[in-house]
């Protein structure tokens, strides 16, 4: 099937939408649902940061998914696996390896803690931030592309269910990850069964247009189910992750087509640097904001710190392409097509959207 101009355009939109939302989701300091405050902006972080943003992974899993299965790379593994390797892996071990040694140092000069304590030295703690072995790696967003690869690896198993035996194959996969049977194998399992869905709607041919008018609805119920869950305290998110990709994907035909739409599109092309470098920033904004921020609100730094990494971010995007037009580009995954055509294809994380007027 042939992906047109305008399903590519809502594709581009909401994946610069959902990797802000990474960003605003991972920015200091996260609260666990049980210890919010009854206060109306702690009610609002914990709106966006433990419902509305948690819908990120899903949706980007479940387009990775589609992408992925319509271009039937799951049927061609050499080249799969050797494409995944230049376009995820090598940008998973540049955007994380050399973390591992600054991370060391933060702790054991300035005494900064972290999720991965790498002194004393434990073999499997250097093992995970490495290279997320069992657990996330030290540039913990990129649990997101750890789990990503052990999928691509997944994908021609995944690709002969889908087309032989569909529906069997999603209650296999959701038994099998769901309940954790696959113990560390994927550490987000619900990643395994969205991945498969979005291949089954590639493979089945589903009418992406079908809820379309339904887009405000749709929209809505998602908002009230975020709003329930932060009114009630529900800590377990599984359910709306699951259903979110479908509650979402409506609304983004009057999101591309508003007149921000041309915009954020546009702004694709930066997702994936984005994905890959806003850890260590945030971190240093927090740094910087517990020394010397004393006079600013937590809010306001809250609301300003995923704006000031995002432009930070397109800033230093776009000098790294003018200074280092060869090397930038695979540091990235975009090899010799560049930064441009990488946001075409490999939107990483979604994987393979194919190029403009290509057939999937």
């Amino acid at each position: 099937m042939t992906l047109d101009r305008g399903l590519r355009d809502r594709i581009a939109v909401l994946r610069f939408v959902m990797i802000f939302g990474v960003i605003m989701l991972h920015t200091p300091q996260y609260v666990p649902m049980a210890e919010i405050g009854n206060g109306w902006f702690d009610a609002t972080k914990a709106f966006f940061q433990l419902a509305v943003f948690r819908a990120t992974v899903p949706v980007l899993t479940v387009i990775s998914g589609f992408l992925l299965f319509g271009a039937a790379l799951d049927r061609a593994p050499a080249r799969l696996f050797s494409k995944k390797a230049r376009t995820i892996l090598l940008p998973f071990l540049c955007f994380n390896l050399p973390l591992v040694p600054l991370a060391l140092g933060a702790q054991m000069a300035a005494g900064i803690e972290m999720s991965a304590q790498l002194w004393p030295f434990e073999p499997m703690a250097w093992l995970n931030a490495a290279f997320g072995l069992t657990a996330s790696p030290i540039n913990y967003p990129l649990n997101f592309l750890r789990d990503l690869l052990v999928l691509i690896l997944l994908a021609p198993a995944f690709g002969w269910l889908l087309r032989n035996y569909a529906w069997p194959g999603l209650v296999l996969v959701s038994v099998v990850f769901l309940k954790n049977y696959d113990g560390v194998l994927v550490l987000r399992d619900i990643m395994a069964v969205l991945f498969y869905v979005g291949g089954m709607a590639a493979v089945r041919g589903w009418n992406l247009r079908l809820l379309d008018r339904f887009a405000m609805p749709c929209f809505l119920l998602f908002l009230l189910a975020c709003a329930a869950i932060v009114h009630f305290r529900v800590a377990n998110t599984t359910y709306l992750r699951l259903v979110a990709p479908f509650l979402i994907w409506p609304a983004t035909a009057w999101l591309a087509a508003s007149r921000f739409g041309p915009c954020l599109a546009g702004m694709s092309k930066y997702s994936f640097f984005m994905f890959l470098a806003h850890a260590p920033l945030l971190l240093l904004t927090w740094i910087l904001y517990g020394r010397y921020g004393s006079a600013l609100p937590y809010p306001l730094y809250w609301i300003m710190a995923p704006l000031l990494v995002t432009a930070v971010l397109v800033v230093v995007y776009r000098i790294a392409e003018t200074l280092m037009p060869r090397l930038f580009p695979l540091l990235i995954g975009a090899g010799s097509r560049g930064p441009r055509m990488a946001a075409v294809a490999d939107p990483v994380p979604v994987v393979d959207a194919p190029r403009a007027g290509a057939k999937i």
